[in-house]
């Protein structure tokens, strides 16, 4: 299965191990502040932060219920390169060198009558009883 790297600006289809090393140490945590690495759409380790502050590191394994983020927020350089690399390459203990935990990701829901559907027919109603009563 293909790779992509993939930051705000730049996209790169299999790249090597030192364009990982490149991108991940040009993260400034301003406009650079997420490389991806992706085998697929909802498969993928990424890397957000600062590389001189630390990164926080999340992947995901095929489905939102499997999501995982690093429980330290701010891993140095050198161990979230290590740790790309290894993803890169298809070995299967870059999860061991990170302790992880669930990131949980909580969908807001809106009710009926918080939605701008409602107020608007809200308001709406509201013009219509008013020209009713008063008349045209």
């Amino acid at each position: 299965m293909s790779l992509t790297l993939e930051t705000l600006d730049h996209a790169y289809a299999e790249p090597d191990a030192d364009t990982v090393a490149r991108t991940l140490a040009g993260l400034d945590g301003k406009r650079n502040l997420v490389a991806t690495l992706a085998r697929g759409e909802s498969t993928y380790l990424q890397a957000s932060g600062s590389a001189a502050s630390g990164l926080k590191l999340t992947y995901q394994d095929g489905s939102i219920q499997r999501r995982y983020r690093s429980v330290e927020n701010a891993l140095p350089l050198a161990r979230v390169t290590e740790t790309f690399h290894q993803y890169l390459r298809g070995e299967g203990d870059w999860r061991e060198s990170v302790r992880w935990e669930q990131d949980e990701v909580k969908l807001e829901v809106t009710t009926w009558y918080e939605s701008w559907w409602f107020l608007i027919g809200a308001l709406v109603a509201v013009i219509a009883a008013f020209v009713w009563w008063r008349g045209w």
